[in-house]
């Protein structure tokens, strides 16, 4: 009969025992306290990547979401005690090999550092608006750092302060080699007003391709407050109450230059809509979609719900063929909100291949510190599936596939630009 063990006797074979097993224990002990301090770095931790663009690319285009670089994005940045410029860091060099880049700045510029602007943005801040946002003028230049070629202000964000926003926002981006679009002191500005300086709210930017290939692009709001439109002779951001401005301005941007149009081979919507927090599109997107197809828009970049949302292909109701590509959300791309759904986001880039054809591709991204960088690490390939399940949804099966990391989409056998070569 075995004998029974008394208490003094099983401390001390447990004392033994645990010293046998000791080094053991104290190594999952450190690995368990590893966690909170290199976890990070094993789960999220992105390389700047080099080398972004293939050989085969003639000309590419890079497009984005929502960015706001005040509040916490602001705070953040002073508490790592380097530049605003940090928050591009892992993306600038996908813009740099860019030969285009386009997004929504979703915040007005203020000088808080100018007395004159601080003491008066408390009357300036709009009293039919819960959430005022601005960023500082420092954010131009991370903007330009960055590679960007212009952003839309049509948005619900960028009149906060009103016509003080208006205003200093304007005067801010006046010197910058950053277009905007979207937001003026008036609609239908004369041609002497241009002259003398004068910002036409639903003007469209033009850009050159080759010589052969001319690009339109427009910003346009249907999520806004009342005093943010832009009308004849009052300065605002380029919304809905002038929609019928914008059937104008995608008809005339494709009419040929000698007819008096823009020569616009390919035109481009920046379109501020939806819902916010919803990860699909609703019925007036479908509806404005509709509209901007049927009056010659060929690419919509769609932007507000924070998050992202499917793509579609729309076809023109008017022009028999025409064919429109429409990234109904982008979600954001920098921005300081922490829902996992407001953290996932991709980077558009439409390219033109060396061969003729033609394709959008999106790279994922997770914001972190609200610095946007591709997807890595032990949780890449479910980050890669969450962004491309949503994106690709909706989408024909043999018109995308994924490759090299991207999601990628064959616009060639989607029917849009179709006619635009620019290797010929």
């Amino acid at each position: 009969m075995q004998k029974k063990l008394t208490n003094k006797e099983k401390n001390k074979l447990w004392t033994i025992r645990h010293r046998e097993k000791a080094t053991l224990h104290s190594v999952i002990a450190l690995v368990i306290l590893a966690i909170p301090f290199f976890g990070y770095h094993w789960f999220f931790e992105a390389a700047v990547p080099e080398d972004t663009r293939e050989e085969n690319v003639e000309y590419r285009m890079s497009m984005v979401g929502d960015m706001m670089l005040g509040r916490h994005v602001h705070d953040s940045t002073i508490q790592s005690g380097e530049s605003i410029d940090r928050v591009f860091k892992y993306v600038t060099p996908f813009f740099e090999e860019s030969d285009y880049v386009t997004g929504n700045f979703e915040s007005p510029i203020l000088n808080v550092a100018d007395e004159e602007v601080a003491s008066a943005m408390d009357d300036a801040e709009l009293y039919n608006k819960d959430i005022h946002l601005y960023s500082e003028p420092w954010a131009i230049n991370a903007l330009e750092s960055a590679g960007f070629d212009s952003v839309t202000l049509a948005n619900n964000h960028a009149l906060d302060f009103g016509d003080l926003s208006l205003g200093e926002t304007l005067r801010h981006f006046a010197d910058s080699s950053v277009k905007t679009l979207g937001i003026g002191d008036a609609i239908n500005i004369t041609e002497e007003e241009a002259e003398a300086g004068a910002i036409d709210a639903a003007d469209v930017s033009y850009f050159d391709i080759n010589e052969n290939t001319r690009v339109g692009i427009i910003g346009f709001t249907d999520v806004m407050v009342q005093g943010f439109s832009a009308k004849d002779y009052v300065g605002g951001v380029f919304t809905k109450e002038e929609i019928t401005v914008l059937q104008d301005r995608l008809i005339n941007a494709k009419l040929p230059e000698e007819e008096g149009g823009g020569g616009a081979d390919i035109m481009i919507v920046h379109s501020h809509w939806g819902d916010e927090y919803q990860v699909s599109y609703n019925d007036r997107q479908v509806e404005l979609a509709q509209y901007m197809t049927n009056y010659g828009a060929d690419i919509i970049i769609g932007h507000h719900s924070h998050v992202l949302e499917p793509i579609t292909v729309v076809e023109s109701n008017l022009d028999a063929g025409h064919k429109a590509i429409v990234m109904n959300s982008m979600g954001n791309f920098v921005f300081d909100q922490g829902w996992s759904r407001t953290k996932e986001s991709a980077l558009a880039q439409l390219d033109f291949l060396d061969d003729g054809s033609k394709q959008l591709s999106f790279v994922p991204l997770r914001i972190e510190e609200a610095q946007p960088r591709e997807t890595s690490g032990f949780l890449k390939p479910y980050r890669d599936l969450r962004v491309f399940r949503t994106l690709r949804k909706e989408l024909e099966d043999e018109h995308w596939k994924t490759e090299n990391g991207r999601l990628i989409i064959d616009l060639d056998a989607a029917g849009i630009l179709e006619g635009v070569d620019i290797t010929s």
